[in-house]
């Protein structure tokens, strides 16, 4: 069964990264938040969502992305972002959603998250 939602999850030092790749909605929200669960269960340091591939974010996505923070957040983990694509982008914004999640370009980047001081110009 081909699924519109792919998902990968790797270690990059102390971060757990998932990969997000086609479209997230309401229909594969649950494969979504399974994907950053698992995530999760590795006991990162930082959650790491890259959404670089992500065509469609919409609200049922929006929500899994909400629901792994707060889980994250409970145990002290930061979720961080990498790369959203325009379109993802664009929704966090119009959701005003963007403020709550720090976005890096990169996996590696993302991993550092909280180890340096944040750069003044990003």
């Amino acid at each position: 069964m081909s699924s519109e939602l792919k998902s990968s999850t790797r270690r990059v030092g102390r971060a757990a990264v998932c990969v997000l790749a086609g479209d997230l909605h309401e229909g594969t929200a649950a494969e979504a938040q399974l994907a950053l669960d698992t995530a999760l269960g590795e006991l990162p340091e930082v959650l790491v969502v890259d959404l670089s591939g992500v065509e469609l974010l919409a609200s049922g996505g929006l929500n899994a992305l909400l629901r792994a923070r707060t889980a994250a957040a409970d145990r002290t983990v930061p979720t961080v972002l990498v790369a959203p694509s325009a379109g993802a982008r664009r929704v966090l914004e119009v959701t005003e959603t963007a403020g709550l999640f720090p976005v890096y370009a990169t996996a590696e980047h993302a991993a550092r998250h909280g180890e340096e001081p944040a750069a003044s110009s990003a």
